[in-house]
C-alpha cells in the first residue's frame, strides 16, 4: 500500500493565526492555489481511494487533488483536526495573542506540556482515533495494493504519524507540523511503514 496524507490549503484563520480546529473554515483564494499546485504535482499518482476529513478546507483540498479522476472521496471523522475547544477562533501567534494560557503553544514542542482547553480534545485520544484508523486501513488485505490519500489537518497528521510510526520520532509527539498542501508519503508492506518523503510542497 503506498499511503499519501496531506495538509488542506490555506484559509483566513491560518493567515491570521488563527486556532481552527474543529470550525469550518474554507480554503481561501491562496489555498485554492496552493491545492492546484499541489494536484499538478500529484497528477500522475494513481489513487484508488481518497479519505477525507469532513470539514470544507480538508475536503476541498480533497476534491482539487483528485481531479477527474473516477475516485470516490469518504469523509470520516478519524481525521478531523484536534479540537481545541473555547480556545478555537482566538489568535495564537504575534502581537495579537489572546490566547488565556500564555504557554499554550508549547504543545507544538512537548505534548507533556499541553493544557486541554475546556471543552478540547486531548492530545492521547488525537493519536488514537487516526492512527487507529490508518492501522484499519493498513490490516485489511483488500488495500495490500492501492494507493490511498488522507487528506486533513496539521495536529491530526502529526499525532497519526506519532501513533503508526513511533520509530521515526522516538515514539514522541515531537516532529514538524505539516506545511499547507505539505505531502508526506508512506510504502506500506508486511505491516511496515517505510518513508518515501515527508511534507514535500509542490509550490
Amino acid at each position: 500500500m503506498e499511503l499519501y496524507m496531506v495538509r488542506h490549503g490555506q484559509t483566513d484563520f491560518n493567515k491570521n493565526k488563527r486556532l481552527q480546529g474543529v470550525i469550518d473554515i474554507p480554503l481561501n483564494e491562496y489555498g485554492i492555489e496552493l491545492a492546484e499546485k499541489t494536484a499538478e504535482g500529484l497528477k500522475d499518482v494513481p489513487f484508488d481511494v481518497i479519505y477525507s476529513s469532513p470539514l470544507s478546507r480538508a475536503f476541498q483540498t480533497a476534491e482539487i487533488i483528485r481531479g477527474d479522476r473516477p475516485v470516490e472521496i469518504i469523509p470520516t471523522d478519524s481525521l478531523l483536526e484536534l479540537s481545541f475547544g473555547e480556545y478555537e477562533g482566538l489568535i495564537c501567534k504575534g502581537e495579537h495573542y489572546n490566547l488565556p494560557d500564555p504557554d499554550f503553544m508549547k504543545f507544538f514542542d512537548n505534548m507533556e506540556e499541553y493544557h486541554v482547553p475546556p471543552k478540547g480534545e486531548t492530545i492521547e485520544h488525537l493519536v488514537k482515533r487516526t492512527s487507529s484508523f490508518v492501522l484499519g486501513l493498513m490490516n485489511d488485505p483488500a488495500n495490500a495494493d492501492k494507493t490511498i490519500l488522507l487528506s486533513s489537518h496539521g495536529a491530526a497528521i502529526r499525532g497519526l504519524l506519532t501513533g503508526i510510526w513511533p520509530y521515526a520520532n522516538g515514539g514522541t509527539w515531537s516532529g514538524m507540523v505539516h506545511k499547507n498542501c505539505g505531502v508526506t508519503c508512506l510504502h506500506v508492506e508486511n505491516g511496515r511503514f517505510d518513508l518515501v518523503f515527508e511534507n514535500r510542497i509542490y509550490y
